[in-house]
């Protein structure tokens, strides 16, 4: 398995533009443009003129024209921040390469869960992103989809030293993980499906995220990184959680728990992810909700 890993300077030009202070002082609203969701998802992709075309369908031409202006006077202040983090993502770069193979098991499961024969990795670019401004002891990752083109983004603190273990993998794997799932268009339905019919109950743990994303992490975490997945292949610790979540976090680690069992059934008898499985993870919610 070939991981396509891309350490791209434009983007994290981008990025950290987005994440300082630095453009404070300029009259234009860089700000107005750079909190937008729909343009960050632009400032990834093969290239920097294709990047500057995504930008400009965005937003149009005039306005990617002034950006470009102002992108072009704060270049200087990024120099200095890219020579030491440029090395930093490479260390992890490194670290992905090096696990390429522990990865690969861990996809070849999850393509058994998600009920899928075919996903090229090799065809997903994994774009690696320095965070300027995060104190997090941990990597952070999102992906994003669309019929024709997906990637994924993993965020890394810009004093995060590669560690000892394999958490970010899992990390990785879980990303990887909700592409998959899109790969199966009866699973996917599925999953719609019934995070429509909890729409209320959804809503009212989701705290602004989209129901059928919210249930999809619950979901995709009860394997991993929380979940027994993690704990078969990375050594991961699945800690038990009795107390009532209050954040997404906490339900992934609950139902990481609570699931634990069930989770090792489905991968040691290679069982696909099924509508009983589904349902019976609403009534852990139901049953953990005030």
């Amino acid at each position: 398995m070939y991981l396509p890993i891309i350490i791209s300077r434009f983007s994290n030009l981008l990025f950290f533009i987005q994440k300082t202070n630095k453009y404070n002082s300029i009259k234009f609203d860089l700000q107005k443009y750079l909190s937008d969701e729909e343009l960050n998802l632009s400032f990834y992709g093969k290239g920097e003129n294709k990047i500057w075309r995504q930008i400009e369908k965005v937003i149009g031409k005039e306005n990617a024209k002034q950006i470009k202006g102002f992108i072009v006077f704060l270049e200087p202040i990024f120099v200095s921040h890219w020579r030491k983090t440029s090395k930093h993502l490479l260390l992890w770069k490194r670290y992905f390469q090096n696990n390429q193979l522990l990865l690969q098991q861990t996809i070849l499961e999850v393509k058994k869960l998600s009920g899928i024969k075919h996903f090229a990795v090799s065809k997903i670019p994994i774009y690696l992103i320095s965070h300027p401004a995060s104190n997090d002891k941990e990597i952070n990752a999102w992906f994003s989809w669309t019929p024709k083109e997906s990637f994924i983004v993993v965020e890394i603190p810009f004093n995060l030293k590669v560690p000892n273990n394999f958490f970010p993998l899992s990390v990785l794997a879980h990303e990887l993980f909700h592409l998959m799932l899109r790969k199966n268009r009866n699973l996917f339905l599925k999953i719609t499906k019934i995070a429509e019919e909890n729409e209320k109950l959804l809503t009212k743990l989701g705290r602004g995220m989209p129901n059928r994303i919210f249930l999809e992490e619950l979901l995709i975490s009860s394997f991993i990184p929380e979940g027994y997945l993690s704990k078969k292949y990375f050594n991961t610790k699945v800690v038990s959680h009795t107390s009532m979540p209050k954040d997404l976090l906490m339900w992934r680690k609950f139902i990481a728990s609570k699931f634990y069992q069930t989770a090792k059934k489905y991968i040691n008898n290679a069982q696909r992810i099924d509508e009983k499985y589904l349902k019976n993870l609403i009534e852990i919610i139901k049953h953990n909700t005030k």
